[in-house]
């Protein structure tokens, strides 16, 4: 519980989460993936939890995915550098048609 204090409140209205509002979504090799949405502004924080020789590392992003969306995608494959230049291009296409 110690590595909460880390999205201990709601980077968007700072709001105070409630550590027991706080869902596990997946556990592997010592790292956590934990979800939290704001009860305030509805926003959502994915973060991977780390223990290291140091301490703890974290991860984290804000999100409108729900938890549900984030387990459907979180084994999906990486998006690779080509994949990011095909839709440079593909937009550049249809924004010329």
């Amino acid at each position: 519980m110690d590595g909460l204090k880390i999205v201990s409140r709601c980077p968007i209205c700072q709001m105070e989460h409630n550590p027991m509002e706080t869902a596990l979504l997946d556990e592997a090799n010592g790292s956590h993936l934990i979800y939290i949405k704001c009860r305030k502004c509805q926003s959502g924080v994915v973060a991977s939890l780390t223990p290291t020789s140091f301490g703890m590392s974290s991860v984290g992003l804000v999100t409108d995915l729900s938890s549900n969306e984030i387990m459907q995608f979180k084994d999906s494959p990486r998006v690779s550098a080509i994949d990011v230049l095909d839709v440079v291009e593909y937009f550049k296409e249809s924004s010329t048609l």
